[in-house]
């Protein structure tokens, strides 16, 4: 299936750093905005448990039983579900 998206109001540099990464990447403008599209949505995709595991193999998971991040956690049991 092939969809369309207009996008109004770009500004002037915008389009023109745009326009400039396209040509030199030899893509056309439209392949060069679905190509950004596309890694963008690969980082969002990207879950809080990799991000917390990078964190972990650099700054060392915390000990069992929590120790030295008892103080980072919050003490507040959050929502209870009710609207």
């Amino acid at each position: 299936m092939t969809s369309s998206l207009t996008l109004k109001g770009i500004p002037d540099e915008l389009l023109e750093q745009l326009r400039t990464d396209a040509e030199r990447e030899r893509r056309s403008l439209n392949q060069q905005a679905i190509w950004i599209l596309e890694q963008a949505m690969r980082q969002k995709r990207e879950t809080f448990l990799q991000r917390l595991q990078v964190f972990y193999d650099t700054e060392g998971a915390p000990e069992e039983g929590g120790g030295e991040w008892d103080d980072v956690r919050s003490k507040d049991p959050g929502r209870d579900g009710k609207i």
